[in-house]
């Protein structure tokens, strides 16, 4: 009798071990097929040519969706882009919602300490703009002084912060490209601010106003973007940087951003 419940045991055993193995092996399975997805925080504040997005606003193309792919290739994940506001993305990011965000700068957010940064990227080449009739504006701050100047609301511009501080510049925000154009179109303000990359997006939608302005000839910044990986991601900092060392290497990140008629850095 107890030779056949030492049996039964030994056979209940390995039964209950057959089936954690099972149990184990699919989790591992299912674990491993998780990580093989990356999910990229998108700005719903920048569009072409850094975003793309349709009438649903979801991302179908642009800079920023063609390096993200180019990095999920490099590291073999497939993509998934979650539009946020921009107050969002952080969030997000911190609490794992979204592994990544590019086109961003620990100089542009007060919690860079809480995110892993990447390998200088995309350039951000910001220019002064005004109209056409106006004298150029090429040396700066000297040249922003008493003048109204047009800035997105919630962006950085470290290069005149004391200025503005002091009243020697004053900084008009706005939420987008377009109300600058038409602020500075009306005489509202003396010149705006912004990157090549969202000019370039406003005189594709009005191609007509492209002769109304000029670009100062001399950038009001430069600077490399980064990628801001979330702490919470299983993706490592290692990786992506790999990643994006091999885009740069091959050419890849300059093809990229001479397909959407950006200079690239």
């Amino acid at each position: 009798m107890k030779h056949r419940t030492h049996l039964v045991f030994v056979k209940l055993r390995s039964t209950v071990l057959m089936l954690l193995s099972c149990w184990l092996f699919s989790a591992n399975v299912q674990a491993q097929q998780a990580q093989q997805e990356i999910k990229f925080a998108v700005f719903d504040t920048l569009g072409y040519p850094l975003n793309i997005f349709d009438q649903s606003s979801h991302l179908t193309g642009g800079v920023l969706k063609d390096f993200g792919d180019a990095i999920a290739k490099e590291i073999g994940a497939s993509t998934m882009y979650v539009v946020y506001s921009r107050r969002r993305v952080e969030q997000a990011l911190f609490t794992g919602q979204a592994d990544m965000v590019c086109y961003f700068s620990p100089q542009w957010t007060d919690n860079r300490d809480q995110l892993f940064w990447s390998l200088p990227n995309l350039p951000q080449i910001e220019r002064v703009v005004v109209l056409r009739d106006k004298p150029v504006l090429n040396q700066f701050p000297q040249q922003l002084f008493d003048k109204k100047i047009a800035t997105r609301l919630g962006y950085f511009y470290p290069q005149i912060d004391k200025e503005v501080a002091t009243g020697k510049i004053k900084r008009i925000d706005l939420t987008d490209v377009s109300s600058m154009f038409r602020l500075l179109t009306k005489g509202g303000a003396d010149g705006l601010i912004s990157s090549e990359a969202e000019i370039e997006g406003y005189f594709k939608n009005f191609p007509d106003q492209r002769d109304q302005f000029v670009l100062s000839k001399t950038p009001f910044s430069v600077l490399s973007t980064q990628c801001g990986l979330s702490q919470k991601s299983v993706w490592k900092i290692e990786q992506i940087n790999r990643a994006i060392a091999h885009i740069q290497a091959n050419g890849e990140q300059d093809a990229m951003l001479r397909r959407y008629g950006l200079m690239a850095k």
